[in-house]
Protein backbone atom coordinates (compact mmCIF):
# COMPACT_ATOMS: atom_id res chain seq x y z
CA UNK A 1 0.00 0.00 0.00
CA UNK A 2 1.06 3.58 -1.01
CA UNK A 3 0.83 6.33 1.36
CA UNK A 4 -1.27 9.25 -0.53
CA UNK A 5 -0.19 12.69 1.08
CA UNK A 6 -2.73 14.53 -0.50
CA UNK A 7 -6.24 13.10 -1.12
CA UNK A 8 -6.87 16.60 -3.25
CA UNK A 9 -4.54 15.11 -5.70
CA UNK A 10 -6.73 12.18 -7.11
CA UNK A 11 -9.80 14.26 -7.53
CA UNK A 12 -10.25 16.79 -10.22
CA UNK A 13 -11.83 19.68 -8.38
CA UNK A 14 -13.06 21.09 -11.84
CA UNK A 15 -14.97 17.56 -12.24
CA UNK A 16 -17.81 18.49 -8.81
CA UNK A 17 -19.87 20.63 -10.71
CA UNK A 18 -21.00 22.01 -14.19
CA UNK A 19 -19.39 25.43 -15.18
CA UNK A 20 -22.61 26.47 -15.82
CA UNK A 21 -26.70 25.34 -16.62
CA UNK A 22 -28.57 27.93 -18.17
CA UNK A 23 -31.86 28.17 -15.90
CA UNK A 24 -33.52 25.60 -14.12
CA UNK A 25 -33.75 22.07 -14.05
CA UNK A 26 -36.71 21.09 -17.01
CA UNK A 27 -36.76 17.31 -17.38
CA UNK A 28 -38.36 16.39 -20.92
CA UNK A 29 -38.61 13.65 -22.60
CA UNK A 30 -36.47 14.53 -25.77
CA UNK A 31 -33.82 17.49 -26.77
CA UNK A 32 -32.58 18.39 -29.88
CA UNK A 33 -29.24 18.76 -30.08
CA UNK A 34 -28.95 22.96 -29.63
CA UNK A 35 -30.36 22.58 -26.64
CA UNK A 36 -28.11 20.33 -25.50
CA UNK A 37 -25.54 22.69 -26.12
CA UNK A 38 -27.09 25.80 -24.82
CA UNK A 39 -27.19 23.44 -21.78
CA UNK A 40 -23.09 24.42 -21.28
CA UNK A 41 -22.89 21.37 -19.37
CA UNK A 42 -18.62 20.96 -19.23
CA UNK A 43 -18.59 18.40 -16.67
CA UNK A 44 -20.81 15.73 -15.11
CA UNK A 45 -22.29 17.12 -12.15
CA UNK A 46 -21.63 15.01 -8.69
CA UNK A 47 -22.92 14.27 -5.79
CA UNK A 48 -19.91 12.88 -4.44
CA UNK A 49 -16.68 14.09 -5.87
CA UNK A 50 -15.30 12.36 -8.05
CA UNK A 51 -17.22 8.69 -7.32
CA UNK A 52 -21.23 9.42 -7.47
CA UNK A 53 -22.91 11.48 -10.55
CA UNK A 54 -26.13 13.67 -9.18
CA UNK A 55 -28.81 11.87 -11.36
CA UNK A 56 -29.13 8.19 -12.80
CA UNK A 57 -28.42 5.12 -10.91
CA UNK A 58 -25.72 3.78 -9.20
CA UNK A 59 -24.41 0.71 -7.32
CA UNK A 60 -22.43 -0.64 -3.84
CA UNK A 61 -21.75 -4.26 -4.46
CA UNK A 62 -20.14 -6.65 -1.95
CA UNK A 63 -20.56 -10.09 0.27
CA UNK A 64 -22.31 -10.07 3.02
CA UNK A 65 -20.70 -8.17 5.96
CA UNK A 66 -18.60 -5.91 4.19
CA UNK A 67 -20.29 -2.66 5.62
CA UNK A 68 -22.00 -1.76 2.93
CA UNK A 69 -25.29 -0.63 4.56
CA UNK A 70 -23.16 0.80 7.09
CA UNK A 71 -21.59 2.70 3.95
CA UNK A 72 -24.83 3.95 2.77
CA UNK A 73 -26.58 5.09 6.22
CA UNK A 74 -22.95 7.41 6.89
CA UNK A 75 -23.32 8.95 3.67
CA UNK A 76 -27.03 9.69 4.11
CA UNK A 77 -26.35 11.46 7.37
CA UNK A 78 -23.32 13.28 6.33
CA UNK A 79 -26.00 14.13 3.49
CA UNK A 80 -28.78 15.22 5.53
CA UNK A 81 -26.07 17.06 8.35
CA UNK A 82 -25.20 19.36 5.44
CA UNK A 83 -21.34 18.00 5.95
CA UNK A 84 -19.21 19.37 3.40
CA UNK A 85 -17.87 16.31 2.43
CA UNK A 86 -18.34 12.24 3.13
CA UNK A 87 -14.56 10.66 4.02
CA UNK A 88 -12.40 13.65 2.75
CA UNK A 89 -14.50 13.60 -0.64
CA UNK A 90 -16.86 16.67 -1.78
CA UNK A 91 -20.28 16.87 -0.93
CA UNK A 92 -22.50 18.80 -3.47
CA UNK A 93 -26.07 18.48 -2.37
CA UNK A 94 -29.05 20.91 -3.36
CA UNK A 95 -31.39 19.37 -1.34
CA UNK A 96 -29.70 17.47 1.90
CA UNK A 97 -32.60 14.87 2.12
CA UNK A 98 -32.15 11.17 1.58
CA UNK A 99 -35.05 8.58 1.21
CA UNK A 100 -33.70 4.69 2.42
CA UNK A 101 -35.55 1.92 1.86
CA UNK A 102 -34.38 -1.15 3.78
CA UNK A 103 -35.96 -4.57 3.71
CA UNK A 104 -32.93 -6.44 5.33
CA UNK A 105 -32.44 -3.98 8.59
CA UNK A 106 -36.06 -2.86 11.45
CA UNK A 107 -36.15 0.06 13.11
CA UNK A 108 -34.41 -1.48 16.14
CA UNK A 109 -31.12 -1.80 14.23
CA UNK A 110 -31.41 1.02 12.48
CA UNK A 111 -31.78 3.31 15.89
CA UNK A 112 -29.32 1.13 17.29
CA UNK A 113 -26.50 1.64 14.09
CA UNK A 114 -27.12 5.57 13.48
CA UNK A 115 -26.63 6.25 17.30
CA UNK A 116 -23.93 4.52 17.00
CA UNK A 117 -22.28 6.51 13.64
CA UNK A 118 -23.57 10.00 14.86
CA UNK A 119 -21.22 10.22 18.39
CA UNK A 120 -18.28 9.94 15.30
CA UNK A 121 -20.05 12.67 13.42
CA UNK A 122 -20.69 14.98 16.20
CA UNK A 123 -17.38 14.36 18.08
CA UNK A 124 -15.91 15.75 14.41
CA UNK A 125 -18.71 18.42 13.85
CA UNK A 126 -20.80 20.34 15.28
CA UNK A 127 -24.79 19.40 13.76
CA UNK A 128 -27.84 20.27 14.38
CA UNK A 129 -29.49 17.10 14.87
CA UNK A 130 -33.07 18.35 13.80
CA UNK A 131 -31.72 17.87 10.09
CA UNK A 132 -32.21 13.99 10.42
CA UNK A 133 -35.14 14.42 10.18
CA UNK A 134 -34.58 14.91 6.51
CA UNK A 135 -33.35 11.20 6.65
CA UNK A 136 -36.54 8.84 6.08
CA UNK A 137 -36.59 5.30 6.20
CA UNK A 138 -38.80 3.19 4.63
CA UNK A 139 -39.17 -0.63 5.92
CA UNK A 140 -41.92 -1.57 3.60
CA UNK A 141 -40.90 -2.71 0.23
CA UNK A 142 -44.71 -3.42 -0.99
CA UNK A 143 -45.15 -1.42 -3.75
CA UNK A 144 -42.09 0.83 -3.29
CA UNK A 145 -42.58 2.06 -6.61
CA UNK A 146 -45.34 3.92 -6.07
CA UNK A 147 -44.15 4.83 -3.17
CA UNK A 148 -41.08 6.36 -3.98
CA UNK A 149 -43.05 8.04 -7.25
CA UNK A 150 -45.38 9.64 -4.69
CA UNK A 151 -42.67 10.87 -2.15
CA UNK A 152 -40.92 12.35 -5.70
CA UNK A 153 -43.96 14.47 -6.23
CA UNK A 154 -43.80 15.65 -2.75
CA UNK A 155 -40.49 16.27 -2.16
CA UNK A 156 -37.01 16.85 -3.48
CA UNK A 157 -34.36 14.40 -2.63
CA UNK A 158 -30.71 13.87 -3.46
CA UNK A 159 -30.16 10.37 -3.12
CA UNK A 160 -32.47 7.10 -2.84
CA UNK A 161 -31.06 4.03 -1.35
CA UNK A 162 -32.38 0.71 -2.05
CA UNK A 163 -31.10 -1.55 0.16
CA UNK A 164 -31.08 -4.57 -1.37
CA UNK A 165 -31.62 -4.95 -4.71
CA UNK A 166 -32.58 -8.51 -4.88
CA UNK A 167 -35.81 -8.06 -2.62
CA UNK A 168 -37.18 -5.63 -4.55
CA UNK A 169 -36.58 -7.41 -7.68
CA UNK A 170 -39.59 -10.40 -7.59
CA UNK A 171 -38.39 -11.84 -11.24
CA UNK A 172 -35.64 -14.07 -12.69
CA UNK A 173 -32.31 -12.69 -11.91
CA UNK A 174 -30.59 -13.59 -14.73
CA UNK A 175 -33.26 -12.55 -17.40
CA UNK A 176 -31.68 -9.54 -19.19
CA UNK A 177 -34.63 -8.58 -20.83
CA UNK A 178 -36.93 -8.40 -17.19
CA UNK A 179 -33.65 -6.73 -15.26
CA UNK A 180 -33.39 -4.10 -17.54
CA UNK A 181 -37.11 -3.43 -17.89
CA UNK A 182 -37.49 -3.04 -14.28
CA UNK A 183 -34.31 -0.54 -14.17
CA UNK A 184 -35.55 1.81 -16.80
CA UNK A 185 -38.47 2.12 -14.69
CA UNK A 186 -36.12 3.98 -12.15
CA UNK A 187 -33.80 5.21 -14.56
CA UNK A 188 -36.78 7.45 -16.26
CA UNK A 189 -37.81 7.75 -12.36
CA UNK A 190 -34.08 9.62 -11.22
CA UNK A 191 -33.67 11.50 -14.77
CA UNK A 192 -37.04 13.34 -14.24
CA UNK A 193 -36.56 14.14 -10.96
CA UNK A 194 -32.88 14.60 -11.07
CA UNK A 195 -31.65 12.23 -8.18
CA UNK A 196 -29.36 9.58 -7.94
CA UNK A 197 -31.05 6.37 -6.91
CA UNK A 198 -28.73 4.08 -5.37
CA UNK A 199 -28.97 0.11 -5.74
CA UNK A 200 -26.86 -1.99 -3.32
CA UNK A 201 -26.23 -5.46 -4.46
CA UNK A 202 -24.38 -8.59 -3.77
CA UNK A 203 -21.38 -10.42 -5.30
CA UNK A 204 -21.05 -14.17 -5.61
CA UNK A 205 -18.75 -15.28 -2.45
CA UNK A 206 -16.81 -17.31 -4.45
CA UNK A 207 -15.43 -13.91 -6.47
CA UNK A 208 -13.41 -13.10 -3.13
CA UNK A 209 -10.46 -14.31 -3.73
CA UNK A 210 -10.59 -13.05 -7.44
CA UNK A 211 -9.38 -9.10 -8.47
CA UNK A 212 -12.47 -6.97 -8.06
CA UNK A 213 -14.52 -7.42 -11.37
CA UNK A 214 -17.81 -5.91 -12.17
CA UNK A 215 -18.37 -9.42 -13.73
CA UNK A 216 -19.02 -10.56 -10.03
CA UNK A 217 -22.27 -8.96 -9.60
CA UNK A 218 -24.51 -11.64 -9.16
CA UNK A 219 -27.60 -11.64 -11.68
CA UNK A 220 -27.74 -10.77 -14.92
CA UNK A 221 -25.48 -8.39 -16.32
CA UNK A 222 -28.18 -6.03 -17.50
CA UNK A 223 -27.81 -4.50 -14.14
CA UNK A 224 -24.18 -3.47 -14.28
CA UNK A 225 -25.02 -2.48 -17.71
CA UNK A 226 -27.50 0.48 -16.51
CA UNK A 227 -25.66 1.60 -13.70
CA UNK A 228 -23.45 4.69 -14.41
CA UNK A 229 -21.20 3.92 -11.68
CA UNK A 230 -20.44 0.69 -9.42
CA UNK A 231 -18.86 0.51 -6.37
CA UNK A 232 -17.14 -2.51 -4.45
CA UNK A 233 -16.43 -2.67 -0.65
CA UNK A 234 -14.17 -5.61 0.10
CA UNK A 235 -12.18 -6.53 3.14
CA UNK A 236 -8.89 -5.52 2.62
CA UNK A 237 -6.36 -8.32 1.66
CA UNK A 238 -3.59 -7.06 4.20
CA UNK A 239 -5.66 -5.77 7.10
CA UNK A 240 -9.00 -7.62 8.45
CA UNK A 241 -10.05 -4.03 10.08
CA UNK A 242 -9.98 -2.03 6.97
CA UNK A 243 -12.08 -2.44 3.87
CA UNK A 244 -10.84 -1.75 0.48
CA UNK A 245 -13.32 0.55 -1.64
CA UNK A 246 -13.02 -0.14 -5.57
CA UNK A 247 -14.70 1.53 -8.39
CA UNK A 248 -15.63 -1.18 -10.81
CA UNK A 249 -17.58 1.09 -13.35
CA UNK A 250 -17.93 4.52 -13.79
CA UNK A 251 -18.43 6.23 -17.24
CA UNK A 252 -16.99 9.55 -16.44
CA UNK A 253 -13.95 8.91 -14.25
CA UNK A 254 -10.23 8.52 -15.76
CA UNK A 255 -8.28 5.07 -14.81
CA UNK A 256 -6.40 6.30 -12.62
CA UNK A 257 -9.77 5.53 -10.29
CA UNK A 258 -10.14 2.32 -10.97
CA UNK A 259 -6.54 0.81 -10.85
CA UNK A 260 -5.92 1.55 -6.96
CA UNK A 261 -8.55 0.94 -3.72
CA UNK A 262 -9.39 3.83 -1.19
CA UNK A 263 -8.38 2.24 2.14
CA UNK A 264 -10.74 2.51 4.59
CA UNK A 265 -10.86 1.63 8.31
CA UNK A 266 -14.49 0.61 9.73
CA UNK A 267 -13.99 1.68 13.72
CA UNK A 268 -16.29 -0.09 16.64
CA UNK A 269 -18.67 2.59 16.20
CA UNK A 270 -19.94 1.46 12.89
CA UNK A 271 -17.83 4.31 11.44
CA UNK A 272 -15.64 4.53 8.77
CA UNK A 273 -12.67 6.77 7.91
CA UNK A 274 -10.63 7.34 5.14
CA UNK A 275 -6.90 6.53 6.29
CA UNK A 276 -5.36 8.27 3.12
CA UNK A 277 -3.83 4.45 1.79
CA UNK A 278 -4.30 3.10 -1.65
CA UNK A 279 -4.15 -0.36 -2.93
CA UNK A 280 -1.84 -0.49 -5.86
CA UNK A 281 -3.55 -3.57 -7.31
CA UNK A 282 -5.26 -6.67 -5.94
CA UNK A 283 -3.31 -9.22 -4.98
CA UNK A 284 -3.73 -12.14 -7.22
CA UNK A 285 -4.58 -15.45 -5.57
CA UNK A 286 -4.61 -13.27 -2.30
CA UNK A 287 -8.05 -14.64 0.05
CA UNK A 288 -9.42 -13.73 3.58
CA UNK A 289 -11.56 -15.66 3.79
CA UNK A 290 -11.36 -17.77 6.99
CA UNK A 291 -12.76 -20.66 6.18
CA UNK A 292 -10.96 -21.10 3.06
CA UNK A 293 -7.83 -20.75 4.93
CA UNK A 294 -8.62 -22.90 7.40
CA UNK A 295 -9.46 -26.06 4.86
CA UNK A 296 -6.80 -25.56 3.13
CA UNK A 297 -4.76 -25.40 5.83
CA UNK A 298 -6.41 -28.69 7.45
CA UNK A 299 -5.86 -30.59 4.23
CA UNK A 300 -2.12 -29.01 4.12
CA UNK A 301 -1.52 -30.78 7.50
CA UNK A 302 -2.95 -34.32 6.17
CA UNK A 303 -0.20 -34.36 3.77
CA UNK A 304 -1.98 -33.07 0.68
CA UNK A 305 0.65 -31.10 -1.91
CA UNK A 306 -0.69 -28.03 -3.64
CA UNK A 307 -1.83 -29.87 -6.47
CA UNK A 308 -3.75 -32.17 -4.48
CA UNK A 309 -5.73 -29.55 -2.60
CA UNK A 310 -6.41 -27.93 -5.87
CA UNK A 311 -8.16 -30.80 -6.80
CA UNK A 312 -9.75 -31.77 -3.66
CA UNK A 313 -11.51 -28.59 -3.69
CA UNK A 314 -12.78 -28.69 -7.32
CA UNK A 315 -16.41 -28.50 -7.27
CA UNK A 316 -16.77 -26.94 -3.81
CA UNK A 317 -18.06 -23.50 -2.56
CA UNK A 318 -14.43 -23.30 -2.06
CA UNK A 319 -12.41 -24.11 -5.28
CA UNK A 320 -9.55 -22.17 -5.88
CA UNK A 321 -6.25 -22.58 -8.14
CA UNK A 322 -3.07 -23.88 -7.22
CA UNK A 323 -1.18 -19.84 -6.79
CA UNK A 324 -3.73 -19.08 -3.64
CA UNK A 325 -3.35 -22.67 -2.45
CA UNK A 326 0.42 -21.88 -2.11
CA UNK A 327 -0.19 -18.47 -0.90
CA UNK A 328 -2.51 -19.60 1.81
CA UNK A 329 0.14 -21.91 3.38
CA UNK A 330 3.24 -19.44 2.67
CA UNK A 331 1.15 -16.88 4.70
CA UNK A 332 0.45 -19.51 7.44
CA UNK A 333 4.09 -20.05 7.75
Amino acid sequence: MEKRADISKFIEKEDSTPKKIKGSFNFKKSYNALELYNLETLNIPKLLNPFLQKSGLASLVGTSDTGKSTFLRQLSLSIVLKKKDFLGFDLNCEHNKVLYITTEDDYNSISFSIRKQLKEIIKEHKNNLDDLKNLEFIFDSDDMLKTIKDKLEKDSFDLIIIDAFTDVFAKELNANTQVRSFLNTYSNLANKHNCLILFLHHIGKRTQSKAPSKDSIIGSQAFEAKMRVVLELRPNIHKPNMIDLWILKSNFLEPKHKQKSYVLELNKNMYFKNTNLRNSKYAEGKTNNPDLIAKVLELHKKGLSTRKIESELKGTKFEIGKTTVNNIINDAK
